[in-house]
This record gives structure tokens, sequence and C-alpha cells, in this order.
């Protein structure tokens, strides 16, 4: 579409499902409030709590990652006055410590094990897009073609992401979720650096490959094993918040790459990326079997741990 009918054109996909989403949110907030309230659904709480966190938090960050490439100045006195950063993080803190079951509720960020879950998945992701904002410039640039050209020759990477849901499908029976995290983000470390040191069209394909993998398959694995690290009343807070940390990772990814373009060669700033999923990987072998077991219902009540 891009080589057809321009970019404003691709960007016009997805802002067309936004006011769809709008509905859907507005009316998932009418039937939560209809019904009795609860700890664990509290509609107005937690739409007033995301504002200040997950507006500008996230965007804040990955905007700064990217600041030099972009030449975005990062401070401004006449659009952010003194201390109005400052007001805003206590503000949103004594949120948090005042309502402890609203947009982020205590017990689910304390369990044990959903913190190295949401690192996990938002580390695979930072890999896997980093990847995919650097590769279709390297296929260019070895092919002499343009974007369709690229996006012809990543079609086979792609299809991996089906292949990849199969093969986890056939290994959650042999391995624990941690251990086939960990081979994930194995998998995504090593697609990252085979892209980092590629001359050509042919590994540029099979690292970005093995990134789709790594990618689909952690994506499984860990929404997966969310709902048994929390208590059975939580399972959906639990995976929304960690859907929500691994697309956090996903932006990190290019932004991370955007921002050291300029200031050290592209193998470089991909090496750096391929930091993230190892640290994934470091994090899954370090987790003990334990922390994969299910808390009893309102086992975490009361108490952060």
């Amino acid at each position: 579409m891009t080589a057809w009918l321009g970019w404003r054109a691709v960007l016009a996909i997805p802002s067309s499902r936004c006011p769809a989403a709008g509905r859907n949110c507005r009316a998932g907030a009418r039937r939560g409030g209809a019904e009795p309230a609860s700890e664990t659904a509290r509609p107005g709480d937690s739409m007033s709590s995301a504002r200040p966190c997950c507006r500008y938090s996230p965007a804040s960050l990955i905007t700064l990652l990217q600041a030099h490439s972009s030449a975005c100045p990062l401070r401004s006195r006449s659009s952010w006055p003194p201390g109005r950063c400052a007001r805003r993080r206590r503000a949103v803190v004594a949120g948090a410590q005042h309502t402890p079951d609203g947009f982020v509720p205590r017990r689910v960020i304390a369990s044990r094990g959903f913190p190295a879950a949401g690192l996990i998945g938002g580390a695979v992701f930072a890999g896997y897009y980093g990847v995919l904002f650097r590769a279709p410039s390297l296929i260019e640039q070895a092919t002499g073609g343009g974007p369709l050209e690229a996006g012809v020759l990543l079609l086979p990477a792609a299809a991996c992401s089906v292949l990849a849901g199969r093969l986890v499908g056939t290994l959650t029976d042999r391995f624990t979720g941690w251990q086939m995290s960990a081979g994930l983000a194995a998998l995504t470390v090593i697609g990252v650096l085979v892209v980092a040191v590629s001359t050509g069209p042919v590994p540029v394909v099979l690292g970005t490959a093995l990134t789709v993998c790594g990618f689909a398959g952690a994506q499984a694995v860990l929404v997966n094993l969310a709902p048994d690290l929390v208590a059975a009343d939580d399972r959906n807070t639990a995976q929304g918040l960690l859907n929500f940390m691994n697309v956090l990772g996903g932006g990190i990814g290019p932004a991370a790459v955007a921002g050291l373009s300029g200031i050290v060669p592209a193998p470089v700033a991909l090496a750096v990326l391929a930091a993230l999923p190892l640290a994934g990987l470091v994090i899954s072998l370090t987790r003990r079997p334990a922390a994969g077991r299910r808390p009893a219902p309102g086992a975490t009540r009361g108490s952060p741990h």
C-alpha cells in the first residue's frame, strides 16, 4: 500500500479502528458500572487512574530514547513549568497508595513472578520490534529496491509466526513456561545479532524470522502463564497488564534503535538492542519453579506479598 497509495493510506487503517475501540471501552464501562461494586471491577477508578500513568510515562520514555534522531528538545520551559512533572508523579503515586484496587492493583504487581513475566515479554517485544524497524531499510540497501520488494522478501519471516504458535503448542506439556520463555528469548537474541552482522537480504530475513518466532511464542507463553501467577479473580487484570508491559517494550525497541542511529553504526545499535532480550533470557533462567504456583484466591489481599 505504501508503494501504490502512499504512507497516509497505511496509517488510515489502524486509525479507522479507534472509534470502534472507544465505543467498546465505553460499553464495557457501562456494563461494569451496572454491576455491584467489587474489589476487582471498578471501571471509573481504572479509567481515571489510567490517564496520568499510561498516557505520560510510557510516551515520555519512548520520546526520550529517540530524541536524538528526531531532534526533539528534551525540555521546554514554556510548556512544562518547574515542578509540574514532580507534582504529577506525586499525584500518581498517591493515587496508587489510596486506591490499591485501581488501574494497577498492588496485589497483582507484587505477585511473585509477575514482574519477571512482564520484563521478559517487554524485552522480547523490544528485540522483535527493533528488528522490524530496521530490517526493511537493510533489505532496501542490499537489493536497491523499495518498500514493496522489502515487504515481499519479509513475507516468509511473517509466516514463521504460525509455525511458532504450532511449536509452542506441542511443547507446553514438556517444558515449563519459564523454560520456554528462556528459549524464546534466546531465539530473539540470536535473531537480533544475525540481523546486526548481516550484509545481504537472506541473513536479514533469517534473523527477522527468528525474532518473529520469539515474539509470537513468547506472547502465547507469557499470556498463558499470567493466570498462574495471581489469584483466580485477578486473571483478567494480570493478562491485560502483561499485554500493556509487552507493548511498552515493543515501543522501547524501535525507539532505542532510532535514538542510537547517527551516534553509532547500525550493527552496533542492533547489538545494543540484543541486550534487552538477553536480559529477558537471564530473568527466565533465574526464575524458581515455585514462582509458577498459582496463589490461592484472596491469598494476596491485604498484603503486597
